[in-house]
């Protein structure tokens, strides 16, 4: 159920591989404090599966041409949102609300794709050990 007052977003996934009205269930506040708490870990979750993200995501469908100036390729061309959302790994996700950006801050000093593929490991060998056969 949507709350009053929540905020809806644009979303522009890996450059414009695919592009979204996200409706996180947030306020403005809220939704800036969720982005600000973030770890390498949950961008890389939302980064291999967009739909797990908080609230509901809705396929953006371009309905009318226009020249608004692109913040990143794939963004609308009728208007620039003033809830905005470029959504790709631990480097390069940011939001902006009005003019003001808010980019993750990255708390690796390691490439993400070694951080997954530590992750993934750790969680596949600890797996295997729980096992008794």
């Amino acid at each position: 159920m949507t709350r009053q007052n929540t905020i809806e977003i644009f979303l522009n996934e890996q450059y414009g591989h695919k592009c979204w009205i996200w409706n996180p269930n947030m306020t403005e506040e809220e939704f800036v404090s969720w982005w600000q708490g973030l770890s390498d870990s949950d961008i890389i979750k939302y980064y291999f599966n967009i739909k797990t993200l908080p609230g509901s995501l809705k396929k953006f469908t371009e309905k009318t041409p226009g020249s608004a100036e692109k913040r990143e390729r794939g963004d609308p061309t009728s208007h620039k949102p003033y809830y905005y959302c470029h959504f790709h790994d631990v480097h390069d996700s940011y939001i902006v609300i009005g003019s003001e950006t808010y980019r993750f801050r990255s708390r690796m000093r390691y490439d993400w794709k070694e951080h997954w593929f530590e992750y993934t490991s750790f969680r596949a060998k600890n797996a295997a050990s729980t096992y008794s056969y």
